[in-house]
């Protein structure tokens, strides 16, 4: 199957296409088809029917919430690079804004956000106070805002480095709750699907057997996409309070892949093109997080540059780094570290 494949021309052909295959082939999918792929899914009667037998409803992870930067209306021009008339978008946007306003924010986030209770459209007109026709408006901006992510919260990485960033999270300090994410999409801020899977002993249809088996495989690349994060909290947590990059912790993504239990090519591929934005208030690749050894020694043997006014000689850097931090290292390889280093000093 190709990269990039566009789910919105026949979403049933592609749906059975993908699923039916590997967690390396829906891994590969794009944020965009990823949660193009979702909405279809969730259009589907099926999809209805198991919800409302209480099989299936939605779960958030811990520590996650949804990032409501769009409310301020932030009016840049999308990092998105196909046509698109922003106009019209942003005044249905402006629209939708008031009414979710005018219902205040925890019952948009109970009963439209996350609506882990399935609340149906037409009881929402009442829980909230408004129109069937206003209780559409929102359910179809947050389906836009899935699908186009990158429009509503767009990377704001130098795109001259050649690489289309999608900025998927914000991570933020909370006083209770430590670093918590906050997600851009909101089918990623609803977390996975918890499937009741005794209600399934009972169940004969293969249809919504199969169906549940899609499922399973989107809660596994949104369950991986998780833990890398929540690892990238607990293992960086200094990088985090500091946002300074001489503060990462040695880790590598095979090291990350083992700790969550999956291919290091799965983490690879979740990482890949893929942003935060840290506390500090700056955007990141996902894969600044990672650091290797050699990345360590050469950080140490700028700091140690840093701090003595005068020259040193190699042989004098690899005496401090075996007596101040326990590392041996040879003299040839700290002179290459400082080829590299004075080679980036503006000339």
């Amino acid at each position: 199957m190709k990269h990039g494949l566009k789910l919105s021309t026949n979403p049933k052909t592609v749906i059975y296409q993908i699923l039916g295959t590997r967690l390396s082939n829906i891994v590969k999918l794009s944020e965009r088809d990823f949660n193009q792929l979702i909405n279809d899914i969730e259009s589907n009667p099926l999809f209805e029917k198991i919800r409302n037998e209480k099989i299936v409803k939605y779960k958030r992870f811990p520590k996650t919430g949804f990032s409501f930067n769009f409310l301020g209306l932030n009016e840049d021009i999308s990092a998105d690079y196909t046509p698109i008339d922003v106009e019209p978008i942003l005044k249905t946007k402006q629209e939708t804004i008031k009414i979710i306003k005018k219902i205040g924010i925890e019952k948009f986030k109970k009963y439209f956000l996350y609506n882990e209770g399935n609340t149906p459209n037409n009881e929402l007109t009442q829980k909230c106070g408004i129109s069937i026709d206003e209780v559409k408006k929102i359910v179809d901006l947050l389906n836009e805002m899935a699908i186009r992510s990158e429009f509503y919260n767009p990377s704001g990485i130098d795109i001259a480095l050649q690489v289309r960033y999608n900025k998927i999270a914000s991570i933020e300090k909370s006083d209770k709750d430590g670093f918590v994410i906050n997600f851009f999409s909101p089918n990623s801020a609803r977390g996975k699907y918890e499937i009741d899977y005794e209600k399934l002993v009972g169940v004969k249809d293969r249809k919504i057997k199969s169906f549940i088996r899609k499922i399973e495989l989107i809660n596994t690349r949104k369950a991986v996409i998780y833990q890398v994060l929540e690892k990238l909290l607990y293992c960086q947590e200094r990088f985090l309070n500091t946002g300074s990059l001489e503060e990462r912790r040695l880790l590598t993504q095979k090291e990350l892949a083992k700790e969550i239990s999956v291919d290091p090519s799965v983490v690879c591929r979740v990482l890949s093109n893929k942003s935060v934005q840290i506390p500090s208030g700056k955007e990141i690749p996902l894969k600044t997080f990672f650091l290797n050894e050699k990345d360590i020694k050469r950080n140490l043997v700028k700091k140690i540059i840093r701090k003595n006014e005068k020259k040193l000689s190699a042989e004098k850097i690899k005496q401090i780094l075996k007596e101040k931090h326990g590392i041996n290292i040879s003299r040839r390889s700290v002179a290459y570290y400082l080829s590299e280093l004075n080679s980036e000093r503006p000339k």
